[in-house]
């Protein structure tokens, strides 16, 4: 998860040398293409969720079958991207930036938009390597991505041997070229001896009972994906509406907030991993332990990135920009982030061991409800009523955030997720 968030800092990072305006178009580009493409990853997650725990109850050769049905899965999301892909430029004009950053946004967004074929691929096998156990390998895939991507990024950006300059643009392409390789060494890795010989890997048929309960239990998550998504980009757009500095500092603020919570996803994915072992092995007990080591690992590293934010904000401002004036307002908001991260260390934790559970759908309400009955007021309410500007719509952010971290915390520490298993629900759909 680290390595994967380094390809935006990469991104937003090189665009600091190019302009104002196209570091906060990239970084409003990765927003666009993330809320287009959340939904589709979000419900592949799922494959996870069910191969942990075929895994803990040995059914070894379902887990390929599994992760056939999200492939199948992911093939029918990316015709729907590709569908809908002609209508980018109006959910960019949504975001009402200035057009010199919408120019840039729509070019940089079609480019990405063309890899999230391959980025499903590589959600699907992801998923179903770290159901299994097997998280290394999709390290190691990620890390080389990156190594990879830098150079290109370079190359591509500022021209060279026989290429000239893309500005913006080879940003994009950089790590559409990146993220494909890395999930064509996936698939490859799928399809090695070892893999095919244990979990089945070479079996390719379409299991229609087994890829619905797929997208029964699947699409809570993507739908929260997507609506949380969806608020965010609206955190962005009135963002947006405060000037280039503002959108600007947000958007390093962004990228840097990446540093906290995707390894605090990654330990929320270890969560979902063991949680469903456990719990298709039938050790309530331990799928227990196992998700009260993850809430103390990942809020100890959380908390300790809120002390990196408070002192160590200001290099890491004015590392991403030279602008004085913008530094100094990223600086404004790593504050912000500091105040929420031990309850947004709550809400990831507790949503990965929900989802180890299959219990997908309350931990969806809480994320929509308190996203739009809360965050959603309350922008206006401190950016506009009160013309708090950007700093206000961060701390909107904050209070959404403790909010929605205390709810799921509370909704794990009730226990009932102990008695779930998906095998025990749907023995028939999901065995067949």
């Amino acid at each position: 998860m680290l390595a994967q968030t380094l390809m935006g800092l990469v991104d937003t990072l090189f665009m600091g040398w190019v302009s104002t305006a196209a570091q906060g178009a990239v970084g409003l580009g990765n927003i666009v293409v993330w809320t287009f493409s959340s939904l589709f990853v979000g419900t592949l997650t799922v494959v996870n969720t069910y191969v942990a725990q075929h895994h803990g109850a040995v059914e070894y050769r379902q887990c390929g079958a599994i992760a056939w049905q999200g492939i199948w899965l992911s093939f029918l999301f990316s015709i729907a991207v590709m569908a809908a892909a002609g209508y980018l430029p109006e959910l960019v004009q949504v975001f009402a930036s200035p057009p010199a950053v919408e120019s840039i946004t729509i070019g940089y967004a079609k480019i990405r938009t063309l890899g999230l074929p391959l980025a499903f691929l590589d959600t699907t096998l992801t998923s179903f390597m770290r159901g299994i156990g097997d998280t290394r390998t999709p390290m190691k895939v990620a890390v080389a991505t990156v190594l990879i991507n830098i150079p290109l990024n370079y190359w591509l950006i500022f021209g060279g041997f026989g290429i000239a300059p893309m500005g913006p643009n080879g940003a994009a392409w950089a790590t559409v070229i990146s993220l494909g390789l890395g999930a064509l060494v996936l698939l490859a890795l799928f399809w090695s001896p070892s893999l095919r010989n244990i979990y089945s890997t070479a079996q390719p048929r379409v299991r229609g009972t087994q890829l619905l309960s797929l997208l029964k239990v699947g699409a809570p998550i993507g739908l929260a994906w997507l609506l949380e998504m969806a608020t965010w980009s609206i955190f962005t757009v009135v963002v947006s509406r405060f000037g280039e500095v503002s959108l600007a500092a947000h958007n390093i603020a962004l990228q840097a907030l990446h540093l906290s919570f995707m390894p605090g996803v990654g330990m929320s994915v270890a969560a979902t991993t063991l949680v469903g072992q456990y719990l298709g092995a039938g050790d309530p007990d331990g799928a227990r332990r196992a998700g009260a080591a993850v809430f103390r690992l990942t809020l100890g590293y959380m908390v300790g990135m809120a002390v990196v934010f408070v002192l160590g904000g200001r290099f890491i401002a004015g590392a991403f920009s030279a602008d004085l004036e913008v530094a100094h307002l990223a600086y404004r908001l790593f504050l912000w982030a500091a105040a929420f991260q031990a309850f947004d260390a709550m809400g990831i934790s507790s949503s990965g061991i929900l989802r180890g559970a299959g219990d997908t759908t309350w931990p969806m309400i809480f994320s929509v409800g308190f996203a739009w009955l809360v965050f959603m007021p309350l922008l206006w309410l401190f950016g506009f009523y009160y013309g708090w500007g950007v700093e206000g719509t961060w701390a909107s952010a904050t209070v959404y955030i403790m909010g929605l971290g205390a709810s799921l915390f509370i909704r794990v520490r009730r226990g009932r997720w102990l008695s779930r298993s998906l095998l025990k629900e749907d023995p028939n759909g999901v065995s067949a």
